[in-house]
C-alpha cells in the first residue's frame, strides 16, 4: 500500500471485522507488561486505536511494522508514541536478530493474504513470539473481488496489467478446497501448539456504496500502470460486477501458541 492516508478513509470494512473478532474471541492476552508486533499495520490507526481497546491496558510496548515505507512514515508522523512504535518489515523477509524471541503476541489483521511465501511468514512470526507466546492472524481466503479480478485478467484489455493477479492480488487460500486444513498442517511443521482456526462467511455493504469500493480497491492497487486507468478499469469491473457495492467473502481467524 503507497496511499495510507486515502486507505485511512475508506478502512471501515476491515475495522468492524477487527472489532468483531477481538469482542468475541478469547486470546489468552498477557495481563501486564505484553509486548506485541502488529505485522502489517498500514496507516497505523488499527495499531493505535483498535487493538488497543481489547489488550491489557498495562502493556508494555506495542510495535506495528510494515513493508510499504510510506505506511510507516505515515503511521509515524500521525500516531507513534511512548509506547507504540512504528517500524518497517517485510514478514516474508529474515528477521533482524533483535526481534526474535522478543514478542507475547504477533498479530495482524487484513494483512496476510498479500502474502505469497506462508510458511516462511508463520516460521518468522514464530522466531519472533517469546516462549509461551500466542498469535492472532485475520485474514481473507477467498473473496468475490478475486474471482472478478481474475475473469478481467483474462480479458485482452487488461491482461497486459493482470497478468500477475495470481501472485500479486488473490490469496494463497482462494482456490483451497480446505484452508483449515492446510493451514494448520503448516503451523504444526513449524512447531505452534494450541492452534485454532475458524473460517466464517461475511459480507459487507460499502458505506458509500460502489465508490467507496472504487476508493478501498485503489488504496492498495498492486498493479503498475493501472491506477492511470483506474476510472475505465472499475467501469469494467462493475459492468461485471453490477453488485460490486457488496462484498462477500470468506475470513480467516488463526491462532496459535509458541
Amino acid at each position: 500500500m503507497q496511499d495510507p492516508q486515502r486507505y485511512q478513509q475508506v478502512n471501515n470494512l476491515q475495522n468492524r471485522d477487527l472489532e468483531d473478532i477481538l469482542k468475541e474471541y478469547p486470546l489468552e492476552w498477557k495481563q501486564k507488561n505484553a509486548r506485541i508486533m502488529d505485522i502489517g499495520c498500514g496507516d497505523g490507526s488499527a495499531t493505535t486505536c483498535l487493538w488497543t481497546k481489547y489488550i491489557p491496558e498495562k502493556f508494555m510496548t506495542i510495535i506495528g511494522s510494515d513493508k510499504s515505507q510510506a505506511c510507516v512514515n505515515f503511521a509515524k508522523a500521525n500516531y507513534e508514541n511512548e509506547r507504540i512504535k512504528f517500524i518497517t518489515l517485510n514478514i516474508e523477509d529474515e528477521i533482524p536478530s533483535e526481534l526474535k524471541g522478543c514478542f507475547d503476541h504477533v498479530v495482524s489483521n487484513y494483512m496476510f493474504m498479500w502474502v505469497q511465501q506462508q510458511e516462511k511468514a508463520f516460521s518468522n512470526i514464530y522466531k519472533m513470539l517469546a516462549k509461551d507466546g500466542n498469535c492472532l492472524l485475520i485474514f481473507l481466503a477467498t473473496c468475490n473481488i478475486y474471482d472478478n479480478y481474475i475473469k478481467l485478467s483474462r480479458t485482452s484489455k487488461w491482461n497486459p496489467y493482470l497478468k500477475d493477479v495470481k501472485t500479486k492480488f488473490i490469496s494463497p487460500y482462494h482456490e483451497s478446497q480446505d484452508p483449515k486444513t492446510e493451514i494448520t498442517s503448516l503451523m504444526k511443521n513449524i512447531g505452534f501448539r494450541d492452534i485454532n482456526i475458524r473460517v466464517q462467511n461475511r459480507w459487507f455493504d460499502f458505506v458509500r456504496g460502489i465508490e467507496e469500493f472504487k476508493d478501498m480497491m485503489k488504496s492498495f492497487n498492486p498493479f503498475d500502470g493501472l491506477e492511470d486507468k483506474w476510472e475505465e478499469f472499475t467501469e469494467d469491473y462493475v459492468k461485471l460486477d453490477p453488485n460490486a457495492g457488496t462484498f462477500v467473502y470468506k475470513l480467516l481467524v488463526v491462532s496459535g501458541k509458541k
